[in-house]
């Protein structure tokens, strides 16, 4: 590019290097000119956040000084007032100073703290702290049963003891129906009145605490048994709170281990229908003592509940707790057996328990009469009891199948010249019963599903005595015999002889269906059993319950409805005979029964 011409030399080199500039440089000077400019506005940004941060922490800073000013002011004051009071009055001090601390706990937290309605009392704030919780249930029920209407079943519908002057035409076969009680003591239950109400309570006290650095959590539970009517303790004479259970506890990631008054594995981990029944819709609740099931010769002969011995035994549904709580007011319910037990974590589903219990309280099986004193129960010694489960999820099916087999082993009392001075002294037989349990649950939505449930136990002869030894001169125990002294019958030998009733082994089975469409449930369950001479007892319950409680909360209110109709097979060979007829023997129970009620859980 040609330069205009000048005489002036600097504007003239000025012009040569616009004109003559190489665009390449000049574009790359343009760009470096820009990244600089860039440069410096980064800078600039980066410079009004660091004074702004710095301004923030003198004004963080400052607040602090503040802060730790009016504490070391109040502080001050505090150890002023301190050393004046402590020159006045030292207790002044200490109270002041119990105050202070109770203040400053309170403004921490509060320690009563509302979870699902159930008030939790934390008495330590620290990470370990002490938790108690208060719980129960209380059934508030009113029921009403109906039979035949002939005079043959009247029999049944009788006042405590009325059944004895049964006995007034038959005389000879009070001894062989009732072995253990030759004197008669007539039906222990008030089955006089087709309707009726009661209500009772169980409530439960735990507190535990834990240290996380151990992982263990520890603490103890107890149970009372409050029948606030006539209901399940009135047949004891129980009308306050007594205590129904008692142990300590401590669990683990090895399992839980429990030390004390309480049911074992044989009923914890028992699984059969009446687990998916409805409130008081199966055999395994206290229907039984509504309805007379001590049949013709009021000797019980029916197995009543599905339970293994010692947990029916400890509920008042055999025969003997029945009527030793009934007739003595021993207190059977209200006094579980000492157990240590331990139960494993679930592994994959599985799990088992195992307890021993070294022996039963042996006044639960002394009865007085007069100056002579009987033992006349199975007192058993060494129980060991078991339990193992396994469960399992399908859920490609929506389907949970559960099983279980639990069993106990014990062995009977026995007399010694040494140590007792029983009169009499009914020996039993050993300890050994077993039940195996099925569950499954089908999931059909969110809101409904169904369950099945079927079970079959063997108890041999569990309970069932079988011999009756008097104590002779020579502080030996020895059969009655079956003359006297004098050659003649012994009346008392047919005691002996009507331990053959027992001689046949005792079983029961369960089964049953339940479905639940969201908060409304139904079940359907049957529970049959055999024991003695082949007595037979039939139960079908249907019951239907609502639950009026919110889904997520912890206590449940839910009335109830469950239809009970029994039947009973009774062929022992002391039945007694049709009122008015000495060869037809009377007709077994049946009948229906109602109960309703609400049962509130918290």
């Amino acid at each position: 590019m040609e330069v205009m011409k000048t005489s002036n030399k600097k504007l003239k080199a000025k012009m040569d290097r616009i004109c003559n500039a190489d665009p390449r440089k000049k574009a790359e000077k343009l760009k470096k000119k820009e990244k600089m400019k860039l440069a410096d506005e980064q800078k600039k940004k980066e410079e009004i956040r660091l004074a702004n941060e710095k301004k923030a922490k003198l004004i963080e800073d400052s607040k602090a000084k503040a802060l730790n000013a009016k504490n070391s002011n109040i502080e001050k004051g505090k150890v002023s007032k301190t050393k004046s009071s402590k020159a006045k009055n030292t207790k002044v001090k200490e109270n002041a100073k119990v105050v202070s601390q109770k203040a400053e706990e309170k403004a921490k937290a509060n320690p009563v703290v509302s979870v699902g309605g159930v008030d939790i009392i934390n008495t330590n704030q620290g990470k370990n702290g002490l938790r108690i919780t208060f719980g129960g249930v209380v059934d508030a029920q009113g029921y009403g049963k109906a039979g035949p209407s002939d005079e043959d079943y009247k029999r049944y519908n009788v006042m405590p003891g009325r059944s004895k002057s049964y006995y007034k035409n038959v005389s000879d076969k009070i001894k062989g129906a009732n072995p253990v009680f030759p004197e008669g003591i007539g039906n222990i239950g008030d089955y006089s009145d087709d309707m009726g109400m009661i209500a009772d309570a169980i409530l439960h006290l735990r507190a535990e605490n834990k240290n996380e650095d151990l992982g263990l959590l520890y603490g103890a539970d107890v149970q009372f048994h409050v029948p606030v009517t006539e209901g399940k303790g009135a047949s004891q004479g129980v009308y306050a709170a007594r205590g129904r259970s008692a142990h300590i506890f401590l669990n683990s990631k090895y399992g839980d281990l429990k030390l004390g008054y309480q049911f074992g594995p044989e009923a914890l981990m028992r699984l059969d229908a009446t687990r998916i029944a409805t409130v008081d819709g199966a055999a395994d609740s206290d229907w039984f003592r509504k309805v007379n099931l001590e049949g013709s010769a009021a000797s019980f002969p029916f197995y009543v509940t599905p339970r293994l011995y010692t947990e029916s035994f400890s509920s008042e549904s055999e025969k003997l707790s029945f009527r030793m709580a009934g007739k003595y007011n021993k207190d059977v319910m209200t006094t579980l057996p000492f157990r240590i037990a331990y139960y494993s974590p679930n592994y994959m589903g599985a799990r088992f328990g195992i307890s021993y219990s070294p022996r039963y309280d042996s006044s639960l099986f002394i009865v007085k009469e007069g100056d002579d004193i009987r033992h006349v129960g199975p007192d058993y010694e060494h129980v060991i009891s078991a339990g193992a489960s396994y469960e399992y999820d399908f859920d490609k099916y929506k389907v949970k199948v559960k099983t279980s087999a639990v069993g106990e082993y014990g062995f009977p009392k026995q007399p010694s010249k040494d140590k007792h001075l029983y009169k009499e002294f009914v020996e039993y037989n050993d300890l050994m019963g077993g039940n195996l349990g099925v569950s499954a649950d089908y999931t059909i939505d969110e809101g409904q599903s169904i369950k099945f449930a079927a079970s079959f136990a063997y108890l041999g002869k569990s309970g069932q005595p079988k011999d009756i030894k008097i104590k002779k001169v020579n502080n030996e125990y020895e059969q009655i015999p079956e003359k006297d002294s004098g050659g003649q019958n012994n009346e008392e030998y047919k005691r002996i002889v009507g331990l053959a009733q027992f001689n046949n082994d005792t079983m029961y089975w369960t089964a049953g269906a339940g479905y639940q469409y969201e908060n409304v449930y139904t079940s359907l369950t049957y529970f049959g059993s055999r024991m003695n001479d082949k007595d037979m007892l039939h139960d079908i319950a249907l019951g239907v319950q609502y639950d009026l409680s919110p889904a997520c909360s912890k206590s449940k209110f839910v009335p109830y409805a469950a239809l009970h109709y029994f039947m009973t097979d009774e062929k022992q060979v002391y039945k007694i005979e049709k009122v008015g007829n000495t060869t037809d023997a009377a007709p077994s129970n049946q009948g229906v029964l109602l109960l309703t009620g609400v049962k509130f859980s918290f």
